[in-house]
């Protein structure tokens, strides 16, 4: 998705799109891969301001995927929204060179600049970075999922295993049976 510089007004400009997630390569990738589905498409609003030196995007980010819980395997769905502030130059601002308080030089990327050349700004990398950030890394069917038991696999979020107890073999096992002398 590409917008070129000088067709942004100076009141800004607002951008809604709605794509497949395999319009995105980083996104087919976790696809391919197997990580996640996307079972919606991605939506994106953009609304873009020229500032003084620099193109300002504020966006929002939105589609639903599937994927598998970590603790019982399950597939469950997942809503992904999210929000976000990007900052476009086409060079430096003057302002980055200049050392803060304690001295230390700042760079762009600290400050959250992302660079662009030539006359128009393409937009897919970003759209992919801020989708793969809402993507939870550990993904969890519900909070209190309880998992799989570690002996017979039972799902244990469905019923209760008729596995017994595991007696804990740890460095401190020894201490279960330590008896302290009453005061």
């Amino acid at each position: 998705m590409k917008v070129e510089v000088h067709h942004i007004p100076s009141h800004g400009l607002e951008i809604e799109i709605q794509e497949q997630a395999a319009k995105f390569p980083a996104l087919k990738e976790l696809t391919d891969n197997g990580e996640c589905d996307f079972i919606a498409p991605v939506k994106v609003q953009l609304y873009l301001t020229p500032m003084r030196d620099f193109i300002r995007v504020q966006g929002s980010i939105a589609s639903m995927i599937r994927q598998s819980c970590v603790r019982c395997l399950e597939d469950f769905d997942h809503r992904l929204k999210s929000g976000f502030t990007l900052n476009f130059s086409k060079e430096i601002p003057k302002d980055v060179h200049q050392k803060n308080t304690e001295g230390i030089e700042l760079t762009a990327q600290q400050i959250g600049i992302v660079f662009y050349e030539g006359d128009e700004i393409d937009f897919t990398h970003a759209i992919e970075e801020q989708v793969v950030l809402t993507i939870p890394y550990k993904p969890l069917c519900r909070q209190k999922c309880r998992g799989l038991c570690s002996q017979c696999g039972q799902d244990l979020n469905k019923s209760e295993c008729q596995c017994s107890p595991r007696e804990s073999n740890g460095p401190f096992a020894a201490l279960k049976e330590l008896k302290l002398p009453t005061p």
